[in-house]
């Protein structure tokens, strides 16, 4: 009797800890960038066992952020890298939300430092196939302009961007109040789908930081670091590659949750029926138990 109450008292507790964790992707559907769990779960007769399976890092949707420049997602492998400046830890993550604070930084919502390697300003000169019409931008605005669209199917060759002038470091765009410009010379900035960070002054694109793309060789070792959207390297992930294939920058564009909710109700159903299953079985044991004292008395 004791082991019937010793098996149904493991199955309810591990039945609690898988609907906790179906739980937590369901509301990591609505954040973006985060990466749902995964785990097994057997042998709910002599207990029940639930093993961690590490993190799903598949890709999530996109979702268009237009006009927004400092928003990205990673399509392919990859990861950003982000420094924390209060413990000097770098995490990896798939979200790209980014934005300028104070002191000119890209920085994450929690002050996360995007990292990335400065670049000699190689600059391209954008010329118009119509230099006579000043309004000719508003016909055909990718002939005009290659910097609506340098990357891809451009009417105009983008120069290689400019060699690297240092290691890793935090992204600086700081904007000049004395003339509302980026780092005081640039009107806009724009992503590269190589990472390339460009910089517009009047008609020339000016490189000036390559994103700090990183990949693992078992990315599912990950150690959450928070949220299941940051994440620290472990033994287990093996150290940050920084030659990353296959893989392109999307501006303007934010990774939603890789979580399918519609598959995660169904295993938190699931878990609901292994958790009342495991009640029952614990009431019917008490049950028997009160009996066998009743008929010993």
């Amino acid at each position: 009797m004791n082991r019937i109450q010793h098996l149904s008292r493991n199955a309810t507790m591990n039945s609690v800890e898988l609907m906790d964790t179906v739980s937590s992707n369901i509301f990591g559907y609505t954040m973006n960038g985060h990466r749902a769990r995964r785990w097994t779960f057997n042998d709910f007769m002599n207990g029940g066992e639930i093993n961690d399976g590490g993190y799903k890092m598949t890709q999530g949707k996109a979702e268009p952020r237009p006009g927004e420049w400092s928003k990205m997602m990673i399509r392919g492998r990859g990861f950003f890298s982000v420094k924390d400046p209060k413990h000097q830890e770098t995490y990896y993550t798939r979200l790209g939300d980014f934005h300028l604070d104070g002191a000119g930084n890209m920085v994450s919502s929690e002050g996360f430092r995007l990292q990335a390697i400065p670049l000699a300003g190689a600059a391209t000169h954008l010329n118009s196939p119509d230099p006579a019409n000043p309004d000719y931008n508003q016909v055909n605005p990718n002939l005009v302009d290659p910097f609506n669209n340098p990357y891809t199917n451009n009417a105009q060759q983008i120069n290689a961007p400019g060699q690297a002038l240092g290691g890793v470091t935090d992204v600086n765009l700081g904007m000049d109040r004395r003339n509302g410009r980026y780092l005081g010379r640039y009107d806009s900035i724009k992503v590269g789908q190589d990472g390339v960070i460009y910089g517009r002054d009047g008609n020339n694109l000016v490189s000036l930081y390559r994103l700090s793309v990183v990949a693992f060789n078992n990315p599912n070792g990950l150690t959450n670091a928070k949220d299941g959207i940051y994440f620290k390297s472990s033994d287990s992930s093996g150290l940050p590659s920084y030659s990353v294939s296959g893989n392109i920058v999307v501006n303007e564009a934010l990774e939603k949750s890789n979580s399918w909710v519609k598959l995660e109700a169904h295993y938190l159903t699931d878990a609901q029926r292994y958790f009342q299953a495991a009640t029952q079985v614990h009431k019917l044991a008490d049950k028997i138990s009160g009996t066998a004292i009743e008929m010993i008395q």
